[in-house]
């Protein structure tokens, strides 16, 4: 990163001119098309990292899949740190928030997670870039959660089921129950939009601003350069150490926004389940009472 860019958002903002090495000018122009309105659309260098972090995953679990397939004991390093990996998220995210269904839907979870972790750790490697920081990948990634939690909910409970999810229960007259859940169901709509929403700032946020300051403070170096030694040389010190312990701390937030993301996605996603499910228990729950009432009355009438 010390060689990639001429100013601290070269090494976070996307675009199709990928610099390499700065001072031998090795650059990498990516194609790419303008349309009339000055857009511009094509293979841009955020594209391809997401492209090689979707690679290095089916590289990895495609054939420690097929290890796993044959019943064998976890032997090694390699298989027993990635399986771990796939074991934590199921046992810590999906489990305790997705409930009894969650082996259903783990795969997701592991999905996001393993793209995000990676994208995430892009950013550490020099010269790459780390796709997640850009808000346009993460609203992307945002929007597919949203799609998942509704998509399931549907699919599991119909579409009835899932809208009252959005509405509680509640025993009250008629007109004042139209009225206060016409109000609340766009609140608690929303309100899962802007959750969504706010999943995908939280990332962008985290890794936009972590990459800015660690540019940032590489700048001095070369801001010194042509200054006395009593100069460059403590400038120089300060800031490669000072780059050296921030790393640490934005490589434990590199995984740590990969975490809260599939940890949100769980969240988001249980409770949508669970009202859900709440939601059509009480319709066939009300459904059993009336035709017990009906049968009652029937058999109380037949006595008669």
């Amino acid at each position: 990163m010390l060689f990639a860019a001429g100013s601290a958002l070269d090494h976070v903002l996307d675009g199709y001119v990928w610099t390499l090495i700065d001072t031998f000018d090795l650059t990498i122009y990516l194609p790419y098309v303008t349309f009339d309105d000055g857009h511009k659309f094509g293979i841009s260098r955020y594209t391809i990292l997401m492209i090689l972090a979707a690679g290095l995953i089916l590289c990895i679990y495609l054939p420690l899949a097929k290890k796993i397939q044959t019943g064998a004991a976890p032997t090694g390093i390699f298989w027993n740190f990635f399986e771990f990996i796939l074991t934590f998220v199921r046992d810590s995210i999906a489990k305790p928030y997705i409930g009894k269904d969650a082996d259903k839907y783990v795969h997701y979870l592991w999905t996001v997670f393993l793209f995000v972790l990676f994208c995430n750790l892009f950013g550490m490697v020099p010269f790459l870039g780390s796709p997640t920081a850009s808000f346009s990948v993460t609203f992307v990634l945002a929007a597919t959660v949203f799609i998942f939690i509704h998509y399931n909910s549907i699919a599991k409970f119909g579409l009835k089921y899932h809208l009252f999810s959005f509405a509680p229960d509640l025993e009250l007259p008629l007109v004042m129950k139209i009225f206060i859940l016409g109000m609340l169901w766009p609140i608690e709509f929303g309100g899962l939009i802007i959750k969504c929403f706010v999943l995908s700032v939280r990332l962008f946020a985290n890794m936009f601003a972590g990459h800015v300051v660690l540019g940032t403070i590489l700048l001095f170096i070369p801001m010194v350069a042509n200054l006395s030694p009593a100069v460059s040389g403590p400038v120089t010190l300060v800031s490669a150490l000072g780059v050296l312990a921030l790393s640490f701390l934005e490589l434990f937030v590199a995984v740590l926004q990969a975490f809260l993301f599939a940890f949100l996605t769980a969240l988001f996603f249980g409770g949508v389940l669970e009202h859900a499910e709440h939601a059509a228990h009480a319709g066939h729950g009300d459904g059993h009472s009336h035709h017990g009432a009906h049968d009652a009355g029937s058999e109380h009438g037949g006595h008669e």
